[in-house]
């Protein structure tokens, strides 16, 4: 019989994957961000800690960074826009509480255990608020940005890594129903469990 854990064990693992990759955004790789800005030759690729340009310099890792792309000269830095990226970190915040439901998940999984499973379905919980939380100021921040810079003719993008950050979001919640319903099924006892007797 399969374990009750088996759907979120596999939503999480799905979440953690998917926040893993929201947040090695620039300036750690530039293939891909949450917005990108295009000047002349130059595209400004926006990350979680930073920026790059791409193909070219990145700047330094920081928690909380000024919003400013390569020869644009539209005020994006306001302060609440700045202040808002403090809050990025909660990606990678997120990401790792889902791994944590997914090593909690294992545990379910593979021990047939309930504590596991209702672990695995607090940590994903807690996981589900800090990705719901993070994707609506990503939301807020980059469309703001955006239509500032449609606005002023300069050609602008949003990047994939808001759709990870959307997809996360729905597979943690997907993980911590499926956990809580898991947590309320049957587990092997006995002979089923694999006891010798």
């Amino acid at each position: 019989m399969p374990s009750p854990a088996l759907p979120g064990l596999f939503f999480a693992f799905a979440a953690a994957v998917l926040l893993l990759f929201a947040s090695v955004t620039p300036p750690a790789w530039d293939k891909y961000g949450f917005l990108e800005v295009t000047s002349g030759a130059a595209t400004t690729v926006f990350g979680v800690f930073g920026t790059c340009i791409r193909g070219g310099a990145c700047t330094k890792h920081h928690v909380g960074y000024p919003l400013e792309a390569q020869g644009v000269s539209v005020d994006m830095n306001t302060s609440i826009l700045h202040n808002l990226t403090y809050t990025f970190i909660l990606h990678p915040i997120a990401g790792g509480l889902a791994f944590l439901a997914f090593l909690f998940g294992i545990l379910g999984v593979g021990a047939a255990s309930r504590v596991g499973t209702i672990l695995m379905s607090v940590c994903a919980f807690f996981g589900t608020l800090a990705a719901v939380v993070v994707f609506v100021i990503d939301m807020v921040v980059w469309n703001v940005l955006h239509n500032r810079l449609t606005s002023s003719n300069v050609p602008s993008s949003l990047g994939i890594a808001n759709w990870l950050t959307a997809g996360a979001v729905a597979a943690l919640l997907l993980s911590t129903c499926t956990g809580m319903c898991g947590s309320c099924g049957r587990f092997a006892t006995g002979r089923m469990a694999g006891e010798k007797y």
